[in-house]
């Protein structure tokens, strides 16, 4: 797939490299290595247990049972068994293999997921949400799927229910949907989360991207690379905007897991407090 490569020289001006960032819906993913693709936590599952792509669907679905038989065991509020993207958006928080791919609102913040552990270039992916929404609905509606149009809106309560025929029954069409469940969860809210969600998971998740029109375009999808080089100046500076472990994963966790990307305290001997 033929995608608009940046390579920066300073993380700083990684904004400068995203066409009309201060507007477009853009949304954008880390990833600690430039080489990967975008995947999903279920294609790598089925990569690991070599599931065939003509079964994928029966191991989503093995998969999202479990999770659901079993998720009041865990916690005292249970979704609407309704609220397809509540449960997916859980599972994908708790780490369970889902369709769902993690995007976020704010660039920076893909860019610290992208820098905390990498060991090679990393990458941000920056997509233009209406664009994937706008060509996602022409062909789902293509593909004579109904209530389409109910899903083009912000979400409200009930709209869940519809991503199960648009996306989780057939027939099955290749796109990549920007969603979000109606009731967000903390990680959400504070890491400024938002989802893609694949139309056919019997293709590679670059594979339904790779079916909406203008994919090639500079306009609608960038993948900005960072050197290795840049990654201490940028978390420093990332943690001086508020952007670390600590605040995206708040929690005793989220602190110590902290310390081993970046601390002014451990790693800059001139601030010892």
């Amino acid at each position: 797939m033929d995608v608009e490569t940046v390579r920066i020289s300073d993380w700083r001006q990684i904004w400068r490299a995203v066409p009309d960032y201060s507007g477009g819906g853009w949304l954008y993913r880390g990833q600690r290595s430039a080489a990967w693709d975008l995947k999903t936590s279920v294609e790598r599952s089925c990569e690991r247990r070599e599931v065939e792509p003509e079964h994928r669907r029966e191991h989503e679905d093995a998969l999202f049972r479990e999770f659901r038989r079993s998720y009041h065991q865990y916690a005292t509020h249970v979704p609407d068994p309704r609220a397809v993207v509540e449960w997916l958006s859980l599972m994908q928080h708790h780490g369970a293999p889902t369709r769902l791919l993690d995007f976020n609102y704010s660039i920076y913040i893909a860019s610290y997921f992208a820098l905390e552990k990498a060991e090679e270039d990393c990458a941000v992916w920056a997509l233009r949400g209406p664009w994937a929404l706008q060509e996602s609905a022409k062909l789902l509606r293509g593909a004579g799927k109904p209530n389409v149009e109910r899903m083009e809106r912000p979400p409200v309560e009930g709209d869940e229910e519809i991503v199960q025929t648009l996306f989780l029954d057939a027939p099955f069409v290749a796109a990549a949907w920007p969603i979000n469940a109606f009731r967000l969860n903390e990680r959400l809210r504070i890491q400024q989360g938002a989802f893609l969600i694949p139309g056919d998971i019997s293709k590679k998740f670059m594979e339904n991207l790779e079916a909406l029109p203008g994919h090639d375009s500079k306009d609608n999808l960038v993948k900005i690379v960072i050197p290795l080089a840049e990654r201490r100046l940028a978390l420093r500076n990332l943690f001086q905007m508020g952007i670390s472990r600590t605040s995206l994963f708040p929690g005793l966790d989220g602190f110590s897991d902290s310390l081993s990307i970046y601390h002014p305290v451990v790693d800059d001997p001139t601030k010892w407090a």
